[in-house]
């Protein structure tokens, strides 16, 4: 994979579309969350800040995809 990979993978209508649909049903779970009870409803809790941090996980893979990237042409260039 290559940097102008995640640059195309961020470019790219679908892409934003999946991210524009996380944010809108992230911000509906963060509203959920605040009419749940901990207490009386644990399990619904926990599996509300469970797809949170999924839609987090998510967004996050184009960085993580780019600073894998780098790393590993840091270690090819240190290696020639």
């Amino acid at each position: 994979m290559y940097l102008s990979d995640v640059d195309a993978l961020l470019s790219n209508p679908v892409w934003k579309e999946i991210i524009e649909t996380i944010k809108e049903t992230k911000q509906g779970l963060i509203d959920d969350l605040k009419d749940l009870d901990p207490v009386k409803e644990p399990t619904l809790l926990a599996r509300q800040q469970g797809r949170m941090m999924a839609f987090d996980f998510i967004m996050s893979l184009p960085e993580d995809f780019r600073q894998e990237i780098e790393s590993e042409n840091k270690r090819k260039e240190k290696e020639d």
